[in-house]
Order: structure tokens, then sequence, then C-alpha cells
């Protein structure tokens, strides 16, 4: 009896565990049958079909797997649901739990080995929830497979498959519904696709068959002739329909939700202020660009833009959410919700000023366009409350005038300041920093203790020990740009020289060096109050760095304008010598007269050698510039080319063709650069090559409104042409500036692109 207790126990214990097994797996034997697995394959392989609109937007391998991830997981539990008989609530918690388990599907990019879910997975899946519309609408295609772009088609392909197959296994009568969820998800597809249609026929012949021999199979009439003769018929409509495409272009692409949400304006996408500092000194020198009314008493720093990253060519405004740069968003009925009791109003007039950056004077707590284009400018103005930097997309010109309502506590005082430490704030880390950056912020803020004494002290050193100079006629010559080799050669050079461009980015460079978060700002120091009318020659530049309870401080590292460099070999002192009784001077020798008796033929042909004769200078003159004019011609004719067409791409044809030649133009600028532009490649793809050179040049927003206006329903009209020509005459310097001076001047004669038209003839 003892000896039988365990076996029989033994027994007891396997026909429980065989019972279990039975009770698990038979219900999904029984349902392992050809007609429910057809049943449940055919809903998904319609739903399969219905997402390939989505392959435009993502261009992406990630994309076909998490469709195919989210199919077969949705799939599996409603084929379960329908085997154990669950109800709905147990098939909604199941989902819910299968759907995060699974979360690497929608962001790969967080999960550990891009498959095993973290928490920071699950985080951006809940807020993805909300936010994963406007980031697929918002960001120009292709999107990858980063961030959380992929949680859109894993909702559609997980949430569609359990909806479709619980319908078409558990609805005996009505299983035909199961059909419109494939149908709902294909509209949402496409709502959310770019205009470029993928396979659209072939897939839509395909599901339609599918779809009616699986409908004629279940209702038992499923006869092969009739699914020839319709599979025919579908054929020839497809071949129809495509060949009539092609003859008659419908007027207006398919709606999709891309053309009705505008993106946030990305500023990596436009030039550089900072970069086009060397303009306002020069050509706009004294251009009258802003007359502002209403300045508070005491000093008034009014800015146009903070520049917070730095990559080795250009500091740009980075369009980044990050606690330290922000966001450039849409604004409401005011920036701030509350208005502070002695906020101070500024009245802007544009007069000469022809740029997107909109002047305020930090703190702004609301911004009001009052005449010119007031209802555009109002729709495409944005605004960064961490940089207090405004953004009008279209662009301010003159005409247009604007109020500002500021906060008089964001001047900060630098004297209230000085014991306190640098705030932790994030900002992105530069790129290509020079060699001697490093090493001169350490030797300047050696023998400071505090944080502001070591900013102050390299501002102070900056100031004292460099000298100023634009590089203009009759200055000591300093080249414009802010790169990485601009500021090597000045910091290393003998004497520094520069303007407020190559100090207040060295600066910020130095005290990023340190340690600690840094910005540029490009815009006016005012000293007066009232009414001020700001030219190009007042505009400057300087450096905020971000101290605890107070916020972002200034510094001032630019020497004055009278603090020039002394030449090498000054001209030696006019010392006067003591007076000296000076001998008589000699009689004057009687002046030779021709005799009389002469004829007046003989005197005229006499040679006489005279000093300047007046036939001797002419004679010089054409015998050394016609052959230096003759050396310089082959490069004159090329400048000529280059200025006629120019000038034809600019004012002759349509808006859409000038437009277009205004892209051309600036192709054939890269091409007499020698930057790498493939042949045959689009306006896009040729914009992305550049980019990564000179990304501050706004090459991708070119090659976008250049594809837009040609690609457009109407043409746009004469103002976004004029517009678009100084975006690209801008974009142009830009790009050179970031390359040597004689691979400058190179591009400037260089035939390149007049040749490259020649064969493309």
């Amino acid at each position: 009896m003892s000896a039988g207790t365990p076996a029989a126990a033994a027994r007891r214990r396997d026909q429980r565990v065989e019972s279990a097994r039975a009770k698990l797996l038979d219900p999904l034997r029984t349902w392992a049958t050809r007609r429910h697995v057809i049943n449940a394959v055919v809903p998904l392989l319609l739903l399969g079909m219905a997402t390939a609109p989505l392959q435009a937007v993502y261009l992406d391998a990630g994309l076909y797997v998490t469709v195919i991830g989210g199919l077969l997981l949705g799939g599996a539990i409603a084929v379960a649901g329908a085997a154990y008989r669950l109800s709905v609530l147990t098939i909604i918690a199941a989902s819910v739990v299968g759907f995060f388990v699974f979360g690497a599907l929608a962001a790969p990019s967080t999960a550990l080995l891009g498959v095993i879910p973290t928490p920071r997975t699950w985080q951006v899946m809940g807020l993805g929830m909300v936010t994963v519309w406007k980031h697929v609408l918002t960001v120009t295609p292709p999107l990858g497979a980063g961030g959380v772009v992929l949680l859109l088609p894993y909702v559609l392909t997980f949430v569609g498959a359990v909806l479709a197959v619980t319908i078409s296994l558990r609805a005996r009568r009505r299983y035909s519904l199961s059909l419109l969820v494939p149908a709902v998800v294909l509209a949402v597809a496409i709502l959310f696709a770019t205009h470029l249609p993928v396979l659209a026929g072939v897939l839509g012949v395909l599901a339609v068959l599918i779809t009616i021999t699986w409908v004629a199979w279940r209702a038992g009439r499923l006869e092969l002739n009739r699914v020839l003769a319709v599979a025919i018929v579908l054929g020839v409509a497809a071949l129809g329909g495509t060949a009539a495409s092609v003859f008659a272009v419908p007027e207006a692409p398919r709606v999709v939700l891309r053309d009705y949400v505008e993106p946030p304006p990305d500023p990596q996408d436009l030039p550089s202020p900072l970069a086009g500092y060397r303009e306002y000194a020069d050509d706009l020198a004294e251009t009258d660009l802003f007359t502002v009314e209403g300045l508070p008493e005491g000093e008034t720093r009014l800015r146009l833009a903070a520049l917070d990253t730095y990559n080795g060519m250009v500091w740009s405004v980075t369009g980044e959410s990050t606690p330290g740069t922000g966001v450039f968003r849409r604004i409401g009925e005011r920036i701030e919700v509350e208005v502070p009791e002695n906020a101070y109003t500024l009245d802007v007039s544009v007069s000469g000023y022809q740029d997107r950056w909109v002047l305020n004077s930090g703190g702004s707590v609301d911004v009001n366009f009052l005449t010119g284009q007031t209802q555009e400018l109002t729709d495409s103005f944005y605004y960064n409350s961490a940089t207090d930097t405004g953004l009008v997309m279209a662009g301010l010109s003159e005409g247009d005038d604007f109020e500002v309502v500021a906060d008089p506590s964001a001047q900060v005082d630098a004297e209230d300041v000085t014991e306190l430490a640098v705030a932790d704030v994030t900002v992105p880390e530069p790129q290509n920093v020079p060699d001697a950056i490093g090493t001169m912020a350490s030797g300047f803020s050696e023998d400071a203790n505090t944080p502001y004494a070591k900013i102050e002290a390299i501002a102070a050193a900056l100031s004292t020990q460099g000298f100023f100079s634009h590089g203009l006629e009759g200055e000591v010559p300093s080249r414009p740009g802010h790169g990485e080799a601009r500021l090597q050669e000045m910091l290393e050079g003998e004497q520094m020289v520069g303007d407020a461009e190559q100090y207040a980015a060295a600066m910020a460079l130095m005290v990023r060096a340190l340690g600690y978060p840094a910005r540029v700002v490009l815009g006016f120091n005012v000293p007066d109050a009232g009414t001020v009318t700001l030219t190009g020659n007042d505009v400057t530049a300087w450096v905020e760095v971000p101290f605890e309870g107070v916020g972002w401080v200034p510094f001032f590292p630019t020497p004055d304008e009278d603090q020039i460099p002394q030449a090498e070999d000054p001209d030696p002192a006019d010392h006067p010598q003591p007076q000296v009784l000076q001998p008589p001077p000699p009689p004057e020798e009687p002046p030779d007269v021709p005799p009389q008796d002469r004829d007046d033929t003989q005197v005229d042909n006499q040679n006489y050698s005279k000093e300047g004769d007046p036939v001797l200078w002419p004679i010089i003159t054409a015998a050394v510039g016609v052959p230096l004019l003759l050396l310089l011609s082959p490069f004159l004719v090329i400048l000529l080319a280059k200025a006629l067409r120019r000038r034809r791409r600019r004012t002759r044809g349509s808006t859409v063709e000038r437009i277009s030649g205004g892209w051309d133009e600036l192709r054939d600028v890269l091409v007499d650069l020698r930057l790498p532009v493939a042949a045959g490649k689009t306006r896009r793809e040729a914009a992305v090559d550049v980019h990564g050179r000179a990304p501050g040049a706004g090459v991708l927003t070119l090659a976008t409104r250049a594809d837009a206006a040609v690609f457009a329903p109407e043409d746009p009209d004469e103002e976004q042409a004029g517009q678009y020509w100084q975006d690209v005459q801008r974009a142009g310097p830009s790009i050179a500036a970031t390359m040597p001076r004689r691979h400058r001047l190179r591009a400037r004669l260089s035939g390149r692109s007049l040749r490259r038209k020649r064969r493309q003839k």
C-alpha cells in the first residue's frame, strides 16, 4: 500500500497535467481548420495592404517589422479570444497588456537591443498616443524609425487585427463587417501619407479580388469561372485607369492631412543670423532698419535671435525641445498669461530690414502686428520663450509695423549676480571647437575664484587685449565668419583682430569650455530712451550665461570701435630741423625761344621732349592695359555670362520659372564651389547632400519652397518670387563662407556651371 501510494499520486498528477494541457490546446486544435485559418488570414492580409500608403512616409525597413508584428500580435489575441470564447473585457485587457509588452515594435530606438521594451519605451508610447499624429504630419518624410513615429502603423495594425479577426471568426452572419476595418485603416493611412501613391492600382485590384472571392467562398457561392471573369474585368479596368491617368492627369492631388497641418519651423533650415553680421556692418551700415518708439529709461538690449548651437562653421538657432533651447510655438492671445503691471510697449516700424527674425527686448509678453500683411505675419509667427526669440516665416519687410509688450525684469543687471552660481541648463554640445579655445579660456580665468568672475575675466581679456575691425575698405584686414578656422586664425595671430561676430562666438565657446552653458545673441544695445532709429551699423552681438534665480545675464567681449590695431611699420615721426640760412637760388636761365625766322612747320616738327606730354599717357595706358585686358578677358567673359544668366533667371518668365531659376542659380553656385551635387538628383536629394556641409544656409528650405512652387496648383505671387531670390542670394555667400578664401575666389571665376549647362543641352 505504501509502495503504491507514490505511484498513484504520480499518476493523478500526470492526469491533471494532461487534463490541463487538453483544456489549453484542444480549443486551438479545434480552430486550427482550413476554414478558420482562411477567415483569420484574409482580414490580416487586407490590413497589411491597407497600410501600403505609409511606405512613402517612412521609407524604412522598420515599418515592415512593425506592420507584420502588429498584425500577428493582434491576430493571435483575436484567435485566442475566439477559441476560448473570452469575453469582451478579457480581450480588451489582454490587448492592452500585449500592446505594451511588445512595445518595441512601436519605439525600437528606446528598447533594449531593439527588442526588449524599457520604461522609456512605455513612457514615449503613452505620450505618443496623444502626439504621434503631430510627429507624423509635421516632420518632412522620410521619417525613418526613430523616436515614436512607428506608433501610428503599430496602432493601426494591432487594433485593426484584433477587431477584424474577432468579427471574422465570431460573427456568423455579419462577418462582412470585418471588411470595414481594412477600409478605415486604408482611409487613415492615405490621410497620413503623401501625394505619392504606392502600387495603388495593383494593390487595389488585388484587394477587390481577394474580398470578392472570400465573401463568395464564405457564402458557399464560389465558382471558378466567376472568379476568373472578375479578375479579367478588374485587370482591364486597372490597365485602362493607368493609361487614362497618363494622358489625363488629375487637376488636384489626393487629399492628405499633411497639406492642412503647418509644421513648426526648423531654424536649422534657415541661414544663421550671425553669419550675416558683416552684411549689416557693410552694405546696411547707413540703412535705417527699424524705428523703435517707447524705449524705457536706461540701457535696453533689443534682440533679433539667440543662437545656442555651434557646429564648427556657424552659431545657429536650435529648434529642439530641450530645457535650455526650448521650441518655437505658435502663440494664442499672447505669449504669457499674465502681463506685469510695469510692462512697457515698444512700437516698431520696419524700414530697410528684410528677414524673419522679429525684434524684441527679451521677456516678451505679447507681439501684435499692426500694419502690412498682418494676417499672414500673425499666422506665421512663432516664439521661443526659452531663448526670447521671435520668428515670422512670412518675413518682415518695409512697411510692416508691430508692437512688443515686454517685461522689464528680463533686463538683468550684472551687479546682482556676482556671487550666484551658474544655472544648470542643458544646451547642445558644440562641435569642431578650435584648439586654442580651451587653453585661452583657462589662461584668462585662472586667477578668478567664482563662476561670474571667471566669465567676466574672459570677457575683459578679449575686450582689452583684442582689436576692433570690420575688415572694410580703409580698415585693418579682418575676414568675416566665425567658423573653426576663422576663430583659430584670430586667436593665434600676433594680434586679435575682429568684430562682435568673432568675439562673441569665441567667448561663448570659451565659457562652454569651462563647463558653463552659454549662447550668442545678435541684436542692438541701445543706450537711449524714447524713439530711436536703428541702422546696420548699430548691430552687435554679445554672450549670455544663465545664473540661478535671475536668468540669462549678458557679457560684452567686443573691444571698443576706436581700439584699432597699430600698423607694424608706422610712419617715422616728423622731427623739425632747426632753421638755417639758405643760400640764394641761382639765377634762372632765359627760356629757349624758337627763332622767329623759322616757319611754323619747322617749329612744329622740332622734337621737344616735354614732361607730361598728353600723348604719352594714352600710349602707356594702351601698352599696359590691352595685354592685361586680354589676360583677364576669359574671367571677365565668365563673370559677364554668369551675371546675364542670373539676371535672365530672376526677371524672365512666370513666377514659377523664376523660383525654379533661383534654385538653378543656387545649384550652379554649389557646382562652382565644387560641392558634391550629383546629376539627376531631385532638389530635395541635392539639398540633403549639401545640408551636412552648410546646415545654416537653409538649402533644405529653399529646395522645399522650390518644389512647392513648381508643383502647387496655383502660381506663387511676385512677392514670393522676390523673397525666394533674396534668400537664394543670402544662401550662396553663407555656403561660400564655410570655405577658404582661395576656394571662394576660384568658384567666382569658375566656368564649371556654364560647362555643365552646355553638356546637359
